[in-house]
C-alpha cells in the first residue's frame, strides 16, 4: 500500500513537502481499505468426469470393479410339493342310468331332486327347518343332454350348497342334516414331531371347529410389595376356535363341518365328520408331522499365538583415578570422586542420625546395656546388645556393612573402656568399584509358539441352538457395598467372578430340502492376560484381567458338507524400546555399545472352521453321532458297557 511504499523509499530521495497555505483547505488524505487476511485461498474446482489424481504417487487409484453385463437373480432350488385331491364327496346312485334330453327353467330344487331320484329307483327325504325354509323356494335351470343321472344329482346338490346322505335306498337332502342323518365317522391320529396345538390351529384355518380347554389362573398381588401371593385356578372352559368367512370373501374353507379336538398327554388329535373331510385333513396332517431335519456340525477353533522377542544390551565400565564411568542397558553414569555427591533428600534427611548422648549402665555393674535401634544406620546386627552385662556380645565383622544393603555404612568394633564405650562405624571394604574396562554384551532372540485347538461337534435340530462351553472361573474384580442404615456404615464385599475360556453357540435357522444349511454362530475366546494386587478391607487381593475375543458370524448358508472359514479375530502387537545415550547412542556401529533394544511382536490369531453335515435318519450306523470315532479309552468303555462302538 501507500504507507509502505513510503517506507521502503530511501531517506535521500525523499523531497520536502511544501509549507501549507493557510488559506487552502487541505484535501483529506485518500483511505485504503486494508487487504483482508486469507489463510487459505479459494481453490478451483473443476467437474469433468475423470477420477481425481492421486494425492501422492505412493497412493494409487483403485480401479473400479467392471459392471455386470446384466441383472443376475439369485438361484431358485427345488420346492418339495404335495397336492391332495379337494373335491366334494358325491352321492352313489348305483345306476349308469342316461338323462337323453333335460331342460329346466327355473325349476323349484327340491322338485328337480325328486325326479332325478326317481329315475335312479330312489326315494328322497327332504328336511325343511324354519331358518331354512327359502332353501326349498331355490329354484335351477338345466340343460343338459346325455348326461348321467348320477352326475346331474350331484351337480345340483354341489350348485344348492346343500347336504345330502344315502342310507340304503332313501336319500336324506337338507340344508343342515342333523347327525343322525349325517355320515359321520371318527379318526385319532397320533402325531409324532408336530405338536397337537399347532396341528388344531393349522385345521382350523381351514374351516374345522377346534374344541379348546382353557384354564384361567387369577394371581393375587400384595399391594405392599408387588409380589404374587396366591394363585387360584378357574374352572376349565371350552371355546370354539374356527376361521370366520365375510361376507363376500372368496377363499375356500375345505374343512368346514369338520370338529377336532386335542390330548395333550398323548399328543394325539381327534376328528370327527363326513368322509371326504377326515381324509382332507388326514392327508394335511401327514404333511405337517414330517420330521424336523438334524445336522451335525463341527466347529474346530485354533487359537494361534505367536510371540517374539529381540533383544540387545550392552554395558560396560571403567574407573580413572577419582573417576568413574558406567554405561548401563543405554544409561551412562559418570562420578568424580570416590563417592556420590548427596542428594537433596539425603542432606534434609542425613543417613546417619543425629549425635546424642547414648545412655547404658556401666559396664561392671548391674542391668541391661541399651542401644536405640530406631536411629541406628544399621539393623539386624546389634544382637548382644540386650544381654546382660558381662554376657559377649555378638557384632557384625568390620567392612561387612548391613544386610539389606551392603553399600551403606555398618558396626565395625566396640570399645569398653573405664570411662565410657566407644562405638567404631566403617564403610564396607569387601566391595569396591573396579577401575579396568569391563564390558558386557547380551543379545537374545526368543521365539513362543502357542496353539489351542478344540474341535467340538454337535448335532443340532432345525430351528434349535447348541452350546459348548470350556470355561473356568477366575476372579476379576471386587465390589464394595456400604449400606447406611441407622447411622451405622455396613459393608459389604463380593468378588465378582467371571469365566475364562472358550464358549460356543451355534443356532441352526433352517435345513431346506435341496441340502442348504442357514445357521449362525458366535464364538468367544477369553484368556487371563495379567494380574493385579490390591488392597482391600486390609487384605491383599489379587484380580485377573481378562482378554476376550468375540465372533457372531450372523446367518451363513452352507452346503452340506461344505466347510466355512471364520479367521479375522487378529490382534498384532509390536513393541520397540530403545534406550540410549544422547549423541553417543546414535553414532553407526559404535553406538551399539551406548544402546539396549528390546523389540517384541506378539500376534494372536482365532481360526474358525464351521462344517455342517446333514444326518440321515435312516443310517443305522450313526448311533454316536455323524462320523463319530471314538478313541481307544472310549471305545473300551463302550464295550464293556454293552456297547457296539464304532472302530471296533
Amino acid at each position: 500500500n501507500a504507507e509502505t511504499e513510503q517506507m521502503e523509499k530511501p531517506a535521500e530521495l525523499s523531497e520536502p513537502e511544501p509549507e501549507a497555505n493557510p488559506s487552502e483547505t487541505p484535501e483529506p488524505p485518500e483511505i485504503v481499505a486494508p487487504e483482508p487476511d486469507v489463510l487459505v485461498p479459494e481453490p478451483e474446482i473443476i467437474i469433468d468426469g475423470i477420477p481425481a489424481a492421486p494425492a501422492n504417487a505412493v497412493q494409487p487409484i483403485a480401479p473400479a470393479p467392471p459392471f455386470l453385463p446384466r441383472a443376475v437373480a439369485p438361484p431358485v432350488g427345488d420346492i418339495a410339493v404335495s397336492n391332495i385331491n379337494a373335491a366334494a364327496s358325491t352321492i352313489d346312485l348305483g345306476t349308469a342310468t342316461l338323462v337323453p334330453r333335460l331342460v329346466l327353467r327355473e325349476a323349484p330344487i327340491r322338485e328337480v331332486l325328486s325326479l332325478l331320484a326317481r329315475s335312479a329307483g330312489l326315494n328322497l327325504a327332504f328336511a325343511e327347518s324354519d331358518e331354512d325354509s327359502g332353501v326349498a323356494q331355490f329354484t335351477i335351470s338345466i340343460d343338459l343332454e346325455n348326461e348321467p343321472v348320477q352326475d346331474a344329482f350331484n351337480y345340483i346338490l354341489q350348485l344348492s350348497g346343500l347336504q345330502a346322505n344315502r342310507r340304503g335306498s332313501t336319500i336324506f337332502v337338507g340344508a343342515k342334516l342333523p347327525q343322525a342323518a349325517r355320515n359321520l365317522i371318527s379318526r385319532t391320529l397320533r402325531l409324532n414331531q408336530a405338536s397337537v396345538q399347532g396341528a388344531a390351529t393349522f385345521l382350523a384355518t381351514q374351516g374345522a371347529e377346534v374344541q379348546q380347554v382353557v384354564i384361567e389362573t387369577e394371581e393375587i398381588i400384595d399391594p405392599e410389595t408387588q409380589r404374587v401371593v396366591r394363585q387360584i385356578e378357574r374352572p376349565p372352559e371350552i371355546r370354539a376356535i374356527t376361521s370366520e368367512q365375510e361376507d363376500g370373501s372368496q377363499g375356500a374353507l375345505l374343512l368346514r363341518g369338520l370338529a377336532v379336538s386335542t390330548d395333550d398327554r398323548l399328543n394325539s388329535i381327534s376328528l370327527v365328520g363326513e368322509p371326504r373331510q377326515i381324509e382332507i385333513a388326514t392327508s394335511l396332517l401327514k404333511q405337517l408331522d414330517a420330521r424336523r431335519r438334524q445336522v451335525a456340525v463341527n466347529v474346530k477353533i485354533i487359537d494361534v499365538n505367536l510371540a517374539g522377542t529381540d533383544a540387545y544390551n550392552a554395558s560396560f565400565s571403567f574407573g580413572i583415578n577419582d573417576t568413574f564411568v558406567v554405561s548401563d542397558g543405554g544409561a551412562a553414569a559418570v562420578n568424580f570422586g570416590r563417592v556420590n555427591p548427596p542428594s537433596t533428600q539425603s542432606v534434609v534427611d542425613s543417613q546417619f542420625p543425629t549425635v546424642t548422648e547414648f545412655q547404658f549402665s556401666d559396664p561392671e555393674g548391674d542391668g541391661d546395656i541399651f542401644l536405640e535401634r530406631q536411629n541406628a544406620p544399621f539393623d539386624n546386627l546389634i544382637e548382644g546388645f540386650n544381654e546382660s552385662a558381662g554376657t559377649p556380645a555378638v557384632f557384625a565383622r568390620p567392612g561387612f556393612g548391613r544386610n539389606n544393603n551392603p553399600f551403606q555404612p555398618g558396626l565395625a568394633d566396640v570399645d569398653v573402656q573405664d570411662d565410657g564405650v566407644e562405638f567404631d562405624f566403617a564403610l564396607p571394604s569387601l566391595f569396591e568399584f573396579p577401575d579396568k574396562f569391563l564390558l558386557t554384551l547380551e543379545a537374545q532372540i526368543e521365539s513362543n509358539n502357542a496353539k489351542i485347538l478344540t474341535d467340538p461337534t454337535l448335532v443340532i435340530q432345525e430351528g434349535q441352538e447348541a452350546s459348548v462351553r470350556l470355561v473356568q472361573e477366575v476372579l476379576t474384580s471386587v465390589r464394595t457395598d456400604i449400606d447406611l442404615d441407622g447411622g451405622v456404615a455396613t459393608r459389604t464385599i463380593t468378588p465378582v467372578i467371571e469365566e475364562a475360556g472358550l464358549a460356543l453357540t451355534v443356532n441352526v435357522e433352517r435345513i431346506d430340502d435341496n441340502g442348504f444349511i442357514t445357521l449362525s454362530t458366535a464364538p468367544s475366546v477369553t484368556a487371563p492376560s495379567g494380574t493385579q494386587e490390591f488392597i482391600s478391607d486390609n487384605a491383599e487381593n489379587t484380580i485377573t484381567f481378562l482378554s476376550r475375543r468375540e465372533l457372531s458370524s450372523g446367518l451363513v448358508r452352507l452346503r452340506d458338507g461344505q466347510t466355512l472359514i471364520l479367521s479375522g479375530i487378529i490382534q498384532d502387537t509390536d513393541r520397540t524400546t530403545v534406550t540410549k545415550v544422547p549423541i553417543l547412542g546414535d553414532i553407526p556401529l559404535l553406538g551399539a555399545l551406548f544402546r539396549s533394544t528390546n523389540k517384541r511382536n506378539q500376534r494372536s490369531e482365532v481360526i474358525i472352521l464351521v462344517t455342517p453335515q446333514i444326518m440321515d435318519d435312516t443310517d443305522r450306523n450313526g448311533g454316536y453321532g455323524y462320523s463319530y470315532t471314538p478313541g481307544r479309552d472310549a471305545r473300551q468303555m463302550l464295550n464293556r458297557g454293552g456297547f457296539q462302538s464304532p472302530g471296533n
